[in-house]
């Protein structure tokens, strides 16, 4: 279900006409991707995985934007992530890490965890050609630009027309797609200034550093790819997505003071995504494990 349907069948939800000045797409985007990400957190019905090559001696390793959270467990209920081909290394807790102060290297580390990695630079510049709007989503295009650090869901703004907004994906290190709202015209136009802030990111922390190089998988829950634009899609199935619309509700309504009607939306919310196999996926999650032991 596109965005267009989602903020249709949320503005039926909560009365309102099309041209309510109640309702405005930024904040009804806002509250949609708030709702998709806490149902993927919940119900685990995205995953990825990231394979990443160690380097001897070498402790951190910047782990995918789309992280959420770990999702991988052996038989005995532990996180853990693949090491080599055969070998599973288990989670532990950072502050045991930092305390160990275990800094020797070692053909296989014993543990790893999960800790903030720095945020990126700002970028900015100016676009170099036009990127009229299309259903909210418009190309920032900048042939001097460098966007490899830049992900979706970092914050964009045209600081020439005032709009602020969201970036939906990249095409290539010079070229974006972006939706902006607020500002005069809310697309690009040759010359406009843009700044773009890299959101929060997480790192792989390794304990102790590895003596070799090897292939790491890290499977994980990933979140949503942000979508606020008309013809975008989240990548979990549509019968989700009267519990996407019905957590959005309860945001609205909590905003408008009434926590009561928002309280009794939450329960529909769980209710709804029971109904969409909320129950079935946990089970399954639950079965998941890994038989392999440590190797070590």
């Amino acid at each position: 279900m596109d965005g267009k349907e989602l903020k249709r069948r949320l503005r039926q939800l909560l009365n309102e006409d099309s041209d309510s000045e109640w309702l405005d797409t930024r904040t009804t985007f806002d509250f949609l991707n708030e709702a998709a990400t806490e149902l993927v957190n919940k119900t685990h019905c995205l995953k990825g995985s990231q394979d990443i090559t160690t380097v001897a001696d070498q402790t951190d390793y910047n782990i995918s934007p789309d992280f959420l959270k770990l999702f991988l467990k052996d038989s005995s209920g532990n996180y853990v992530i693949k090491f080599g081909d055969y070998n599973f290394i288990q989670w532990k807790d950072e502050n045991e890490i930092i305390y160990g102060n275990n800094t020797t290297s070692v053909s296989q580390p014993d543990s790893f965890s999960i800790s903030n990695a720095d945020v990126p630079d700002a970028v900015t510049g100016t676009a170099t050609s036009v990127g009229a709007a299309t259903g909210g989503l418009s190309i920032l295009a900048d042939t001097a630009a460098d966007f490899t650090n830049v992900e979706a869901g970092d914050s964009v703004n045209n600081t020439t027309d005032s709009s602020t907004g969201v970036v939906l994906s990249k095409t290539s290190t010079t070229i974006l797609n972006v939706a902006l709202f607020g500002g005069t015209d809310d697309d690009w136009t040759i010359a406009d200034a843009y700044t773009i802030q890299p959101q929060g990111r997480y790192k792989l922390v390794l304990n102790p550093p590895p003596s070799e190089v090897e292939t790491i998988t890290l499977n994980f829950v990933k979140k949503p790819a942000p979508v606020y634009s008309d013809y975008q899609v989240f990548g979990f199935i549509d019968q989700y997505a009267t519990a996407l619309i019905k957590y959005a509700f309860m945001l609205y309504k909590y905003r408008d003071m009434n926590p009561g009607m928002g309280d009794a939306m939450y329960r529909y919310w769980d209710s709804a995504l029971r109904g969409a196999g909320y129950e079935t996926n946990q089970a399954l999650n639950r079965q998941i494990k890994v038989s392999f032991k440590n190797g070590r």
